[in-house]
């Protein structure tokens, strides 16, 4: 009977411990923009300073630590760049789960009897993204989206608007976390018009759980809009000019109080674009050269572009939002192509051919968005997006040919052709999501939704030809009316678990996808499938603030509407482009170990990957009939591995020091590629190759409050399914100037002009070399000036934070000071 009584008595305080112990839960967020914090470290510590337990927020800035005891706890949030802040409460012992909130801010120097904001890092590293921070970066004031991404680890914009992602041009672009419906025909474009100015920061997803869309082999490329929510009004107004003779002006507005959040922006601009393609072809017959075509493009014109969005959030009570939101581009352009050309292939001598372009870009988005809070535990977001871009374009082109028909380097007959053509591309699509999250305890998620998208691209193109300006008619072999229809339905749910030092995540997405296409002298084709996409992450906390881990998932890339239409762009008559209807998707299975290493004033990141792609979609070149064609296939499959080394540096107060190392490996299988129609076989041998790029981002804060920024970048030499990309370089400076309200930054984009794509393509008949160079150096001066009320909101809210009273706990003390 004693045995069973001391049991009881044994079982009973237990219980009594259990349930007297506290669950921490919270969300950490920027002081200054609202926004979450993702990566925090927080830690907990008792009277004497040992320490309970820790956590690292979540994307959205949320942490959770179970198990403490009822007493006095210190917290402490730190992250690299931010002060370091401390709470300490006493508690109750009356409630099992209690919130704390954290909002930190930017780390201030003292130079001298100045006292400054300290230097925002430009990027920063999460375990599952890198994040380019766009209002850190001197170089980016004046500059536009595109010129952005050439600045960002990794990432490359090459001078034909290609984007690629680790060396693949397989990527996604997201706007604000949804599909935009960019693709490489609008996507040069749209990102030119966008203003580096409306842009918070690039965050850059390399392995995508299953909660997002698979859509990308590569990973994703996710552009966030400024949207701030701090209480109070505030705002900045910049203008700028550039080397160039171009100019811009923007400003932007943010109000916030208890109930309502609203924001509006409005930017405009006006920029010289120019370039220039340098073409050598040689034909080969049995090892010798028979013949040359040489090309010298060159492209001028001007852009004149505005960009404005308006948004807010009404917080209709303690437990629902409702957002709307809208922003919109108009843009249009003038520019003149001029080729020259000169050969000695059959009786062609020399050729001269000027296109004359005018381009309009009208588009937008309207998003809706609704968000419950079941609980502190429990929530759905609702939301529904329209897009749509629409790309008006018109072209005159005049051409003329000299001929040696007596094969004595004179020109003894002419040919002339005009052409005229018009296009209007639009592209629309309706995206609906829902996403469920379900805290279950301090060591259990579960998140669920449906997303569903609905795009159709219509592409009507008409051309008109005649040996006179004054007597077009219409030509029907080069003229086209395409649609595309792209809708993917997909169900997702993700299962996320913590065991002692194990943090997991295994989710699954299924998808429906239904491809229309119609196209003039092509039937209609549909093609319907059905995809499921695994994803796991595993993470592993080691001691003294060391982190791993390992994920998988499997992802798709669908072709595009650009690749897929065979309409037939004849833009250089001597190089035609087209798209080919019978692609299909690309797949790719890819695994990620990244590791990551905290110091006081240093990080180390460190990520090797691999990735299997199948029925990979590659360019085709083939020359026939002295006219080179350009097209695209699913020729083989690919590996890709490599490893990718991030170090973070803090020297001193005054240096600021990011350096990436990319080193990958390429495998590429043979293929046979039989041209459609022509009977022409396009061979490809096997390939591999080891390639490396780096890239060092230094800021340095010098006498008097000036900023320096400089960026270098330097990738080695590739290969592709018919030649080789050369290695290029490139060097961006700027400098920037506070004073009072004021900032002042002047900076120099590629100032060894240096930024072009060099590529070497072989065929069984025919070498070639290209050069695509586009607008070189460039200096930009802008002033930007702040306003509104935000530091005197920031002091009150320090204020009343003093003896804070919360349920299940008392604030009995809080600092806020440097992280060292």
């Amino acid at each position: 009977m004693k045995r069973v009584i001391l049991t009881l008595l044994v079982i009973f305080a237990a219980t009594s411990i259990v349930h007297s112990q506290t669950i921490l839960r919270g969300k950490v967020t920027d002081s200054s923009t609202g926004k979450a914090v993702e990566f925090a470290s927080v830690s907990v510590k008792g009277k004497n300073s040992n320490f309970f337990d820790g956590a690292t927020t979540d994307a959205q800035g949320y942490y959770t630590v179970g198990n403490l005891p009822n007493d006095t706890l210190s917290i402490s949030v730190s992250c690299t760049g931010y002060e370091e802040h401390i709470k300490v409460i006493v508690c109750h012992g009356n409630n099992e789960t209690i919130n704390i909130d954290f909002a930190i801010s930017n780390a201030v120097t003292n130079l001298g009897e100045v006292s400054v904001e300290a230097m925002r890092s430009q990027m920063r590293m999460e375990l599952d993204k890198k994040v380019f921070d766009v209002s850190a970066s001197t170089i980016a004031e004046g500059a536009s989206v595109a010129d952005i991404l050439n600045d960002i680890p990794s990432v490359e914009l090459t001078a034909e608007g290609t984007i690629s992602l680790r060396g693949s041009e397989s990527v996604i672009i997201w706007i604000n976390g949804k599909p935009s419906r960019l693709d490489a025909e609008n996507q040069t474009q749209i990102l030119e018009q966008l203003p580096a100015e409306s842009i918070e920061r690039v965050e850059v997803i390399t392995n995508p759980s299953s909660k997002y869309s698979p859509e990308g082999t590569a990973g994703i490329i996710n552009i966030v809009l400024k949207e701030k929510r701090k209480a109070g009004y505030y705002g900045s107004i910049q203008a700028g000019i550039n080397s160039r003779l171009g100019y811009n002006a923007s400003g932007n507005i943010f109000y916030s109080n208890n109930k309502i959040d609203l924001f509006g922006s409005i930017g405009y601009s006006s920029r010289v674009m120019t370039s220039e393609n340098i073409t050598s072809r040689k034909t080969v017959v049995g090892g010798s050269d028979t013949g040359y075509l040489n090309s010298v493009g060159n492209t001028r014109g001007r852009g004149h572009n505005i960009f404005t969005r308006l948004g807010g959030t009404y917080h209709l009570t303690s437990r629902d939002d409702i957002s709307l939101s809208a922003f919109g581009m108009f843009g249009k352009q003038r520019n003149n192509t001029d080729v020259e050309q000169s050969s000695n292939i059959g009786k062609l001598l020399s050729g001269n051919r000027n296109t004359s372009g005018a381009n309009k870009m009208l588009g937008g988005n309207v998003s809706l968005g609704y968000r419950h809070t079941f609980s502190d535990r429990q929530n759905i977001d609702i939301s529904a997006d329209y897009n749509v871009w629409n790309m008006m374009g018109s072209s005159v082109i005049s051409e003329t040919t000299l001929f040696d028909t007596n094969h004595d380097n004179t020109a003894d007959s002419t040919a002339h052709l005009y052409e005229n053509q018009t296009m209007d591309i639009i592209n629309k699509s309706l995206n609906i999501k829902a996403d469920y999250v379900n805290v279950i305890d301090a060591n259990q998620k579960i998140e669920a939704g449906y997303n569903g998208t609905f795009g159709r691209e219509n592409a009507p193109t008409q051309t008109y030809s005649g040996q006179t300006p004054n007597n077009l008619t219409l030509n029907t072999s080069l003229s086209n009316t395409y649609l595309y229809d792209k809708f993917v339905n997909a169900l997702y749910m993700t299962y996320s678990g913590q065991f002692g030092r194990f943090n997991y995540q295994a989710g699954l997405r299924g998808e429906y996808t239904h491809i229309g296409m119609q196209s003039t002298g092509y039937s209609t084709i549909n093609k319907d499938y059905f995809d499921l996409f695994p994803s796991l992450f595993v993470n592993y906390t080691l001691p003294a603030d060391n982190q791993l881990q390992l994920n998988y998932t499997r992802r798709i890339k669908r072709p595009d509407g650009r690749r897929l239409n065979p309409f037939k762009n004849i833009s250089d008559s001597k190089n035609i482009q087209s798209g080919n209807p019978n692609l299909t998707p690309e797949y790719s299975n890819a695994i990620e170990l990244n590791y990551i290493k905290t110091w006081q004033r240093h990080i180390l990141s460190l990520s090797a990957y691999f990735r299997n792609t199948t029925d990979v979609i590659q360019r085709i070149a083939y020359l026939d009939n002295d006219v080179m064609y350009n097209t695209h296939s699913n020729i083989a499959k690919t590996i890709s591995s490599g490893a990718e080394l991030v170090i973070k540096n803090n020297i001193g107060k005054f240096l600021n020091l990011t350096t990436t190392l990319n080193l990958y490996y390429y495998y590429l299988e043979g293929f046979d590629y039989e041209v459609p129609g022509v009977g022409y076989h396009v061979i490809g041998n096997s390939q591999r190759d080891v390639t490396w790029d780096a890239r060092i981002m230094a800021q340095v804060m010098l006498p008097w409050g000036l900023i320096l920024q400089t960026t270098g970048g330097y990738r080695a030499p590739r290969a592709e399914a018919q030649g080789t990309t050369l290695a290029n370089y490139s060097l961006d400076a700027g400098i920037r100037k506070s004073v009072g309200n004021f900032t002042f930054n002047l900076g120099v984009r590629d100032i060894l002009n240096s930024r072009a794509r060099n590529t070497i393509k072989i065929g069984d008949n025919f070498t070639q070399t290209d050069k695509h160079w586009r607008g070189g150096r460039e200096m930009t001066l802008s002033v930007t000036y702040a306003f509104g009320n935000m530091r005197q909101n920031r002091q009150k809210e320090r204020q009343q934070s003093e003896n804070k009273e919360e349920k299940g706990y008392q604030l009995i003390e809080e600092t806020v000071g440097i992280t060292e």
